[in-house]
């Protein structure tokens, strides 16, 4: 997650973390000019608090924090003609510029996830999801679609993908791994506790973790045995839709996806086809049309 996020956030900030958390969106790049002291002084806190709170957000302390928060601002000076992707459209917009709106933020959510691939690790997780015999996956709501949707792919070239979405169930198929199981936990925010609590219960049971998460520090990563990072631009709470998330999730499960199919490219081509010729019911060879 980025640091502007986080600090939107506000997870676990006491009250005096939250103060300064309000005071620094609130001025954006002039805090850049303030000492710790200054910036204590101007939110009636402390040095100490200050720290306290950079290191809450994963951060070594305030020098480390200026930095960081320089080159996010830079970054959406830089970037200040990208569509919003929390309200990409307006209360006044024609259909034709929702639908032009939609179609640029697309491609700009889909070009900043692939600035963030690291293909060595990209390499390992491919290779990891085409040997293990099991996939389980994990998440909720939104992440759960996009899951759905992988797993419905993976079917179609003898992957067999696990997935529950009754309350309770992801839980027990966390107890019931081990180390000849892979797991995917898929979490925006990173931050989820049901996911966190999986996390720690396939680590006890030696499962392997491949997690995609937001950019950041956030405490499911600390779990990833291998880490893929979705575009982070947008908001937890205010937002439209999870537009630009979702649109992440499902670039990077297709990259899994396609990558996997190339490793038996010739088969699997052979496969879909033999099975759509016996069974889509499109075809003229279909049995359903030969009643």
């Amino acid at each position: 997650m980025s640091i502007m996020t986080q600090l939107k956030f506000e997870l676990n900030f006491t009250q005096s973390e939250k103060e300064i958390a309000h005071y620094i969106l609130d001025h954006g790049e002039n805090i850049l000019n303030m000492s710790v002291k200054e910036l204590a002084k101007a939110t009636y806190s402390s040095p100490a608090t200050i720290v306290r709170l950079c290191k809450k957000i994963g951060l070594s302390g305030y020098s480390d924090f200026k930095i960081k928060y320089s080159a996010e601002l830079q970054y959406d000076l830089h970037h200040s003609n990208r569509i919003d992707v929390n309200f990409p459209f307006n209360k006044d917009d024609s259909y034709k510029m929702i639908c032009h709106k939609l179609e640029t933020m697309s491609q700009e959510v889909i070009a900043n996830t692939l600035q963030l691939i690291d293909f060595h690790d990209l390499k390992k997780i491919v290779d990891l999801v085409y040997e293990y015999p099991s996939i389980d996956i994990y998440g909720y709501g939104n992440s759960l679609l996009a899951a759905m949707s992988f797993q419905h792919k993976m079917m179609r070239i003898k992957k067999e993908v696990n997935m529950r979405i009754l309350e309770g169930e992801q839980g027990f198929l966390s107890y019931n791994s081990n180390k000849d199981h892979l797991a995917m936990i898929i979490s925006y925010s990173g931050e989820t506790k049901q996911l966190i609590q999986i996390a720690q219960t396939l680590k006890e049971k030696q499962t392997p973790i491949i997690v995609l998460t937001s950019i950041g520090d956030n405490r499911l990563s600390h779990y990833a045995t291998y880490l893929l990072n979705i575009n982070s631009r947008e908001k937890i709470f205010t937002k439209i839709a999870p537009f630009s998330s979702q649109i992440s999730m499902e670039y990077l499960l297709n990259i899994i996806f396609s990558c996997v199919f190339q490793k038996d490219y010739d088969s699997n081509i052979a496969n879909k086809i033999s099975y759509d010729k016996r069974y889509d019911v499109r075809h003229p060879n279909s049995p359903v049309n030969d009643e």
